[in-house]
C-alpha cells in the first residue's frame, strides 16, 4: 500500500497537468425567475455529473458564473463539450442557452478540495480567457502554449459549428460524444433509426470535424505529459 501510494505523488508531480473550465452564462440578468433557477439547476446537475465520472470538482460562483478542475485533463474536452450542448438542449427554454467557456489546460500550485481555494498558472490562463471571449463562444488554450494562433482558429470554428446547431442536431451529437463517438450502428440502435439516417446526419453537422478536433487536443495533452 505505501509503494502505491508514492508511485501515485510521483505521477501527479511529473504530470502537474490539469484542466479548468470557467463559464459565464449569457444574459443571466434579463432571464425570469424561474427560468434563471432552471438553468443554474441545470449547471450544478452538470457539475455532479462531472464529479462522479471524472471526479472533477466544480462549484457555482457570483450567481451565473461556475468552473471547473478536472485533475486527469483528458476528460476535461468532452466534459466541456457536453455542458454546453446541455444547456442547448434544455426543456425550459425555446432557445438555446448560450454559456461562454474558457477550458484551460496547465500546471497547478495549489489543487484544493474548490476551485476558489485553487492556484496556480492554469486558474489565471482559464478566467483571462473568459474575460477575451466573445459572448457564448468557446475558447481553448494550453498555458505552455496560450498563444497558439492555428489551435485558437481551430477552436473559432468549433465554437462557430455548436452555436448554429438545432435542438434535434444538438441532441445528436450529444449522444455522439457521450457514447465516445461509437460506430453509427451503435448510435442508431440508441437513436431507433437507420445506420444510414444516423451517419448522413452526423455529416450534415461535422461531427467527425468535432470528433477530430477532440482527438487533436487529447494527443497534445498526451505530448506534454510524455514530454514533462
Amino acid at each position: 500500500m505505501q509503494l502505491n501510494i508514492v508511485v501515485y505523488k510521483y505521477r501527479i508531480g511529473l504530470i502537474n497537468m490539469i484542466a479548468v473550465l470557467t463559464g459565464d452564462l449569457v444574459n443571466s440578468t434579463k432571464m425570469p425567475n424561474e427560468k434563471y433557477t432552471n438553468v443554474i439547476d441545470s449547471i450544478k446537475s452538470q457539475l455532479q455529473a462531472a464529479n462522479k465520472k471524472y471526479q472533477a470538482i466544480g462549484e457555482v460562483y457570483r450567481g451565473d458564473e461556475f468552473q471547473i478542475q478536472y485533475p486527469d485533463p483528458i476528460h476535461a474536452l468532452k466534459s466541456t463539450l457536453l455542458i454546453k450542448l446541455a444547456l442547448h438542449l434544455s426543456n425550459f427554454s425555446s432557445k438555446p442557452i448560450q454559456c461562454t467557456l474558457s477550458l484551460a489546460y496547465g500546471p497547478h500550485n495549489i489543487y484544493d478540495d474548490k476551485p476558489n481555494t485553487s492556484s496556480g498558472p492554469v486558474f489565471i490562463e482559464s478566467g483571462r480567457a473568459l474575460e477575451k471571449s466573445q459572448r457564448g463562444e468557446l475558447s481553448l488554450c494550453f498555458t505552455q502554449d496560450s498563444t497558439n494562433a492555428e489551435l485558437q482558429l481551430l477552436t473559432q470554428f468549433l465554437s462557430h459549428l455548436l452555436n448554429r446547431l438545432t435542438k434535434t442536431q444538438a441532441q445528436l451529437l450529444y449522444k455522439y460524444i457521450d457514447n465516445d463517438f461509437a460506430e453509427h450502428k451503435k448510435i442508431a440502435e440508441i437513436t431507433g433509426t437507420t445506420r444510414q439516417n444516423i451517419s448522413n446526419r452526423l455529416g450534415n453537422i461535422g461531427a467527425f470535424l468535432v470528433r477530430d478536433y477532440m482527438n487533436t487536443i487529447n494527443q497534445k495533452i498526451t505530448l506534454l505529459r510524455d514530454n514533462s
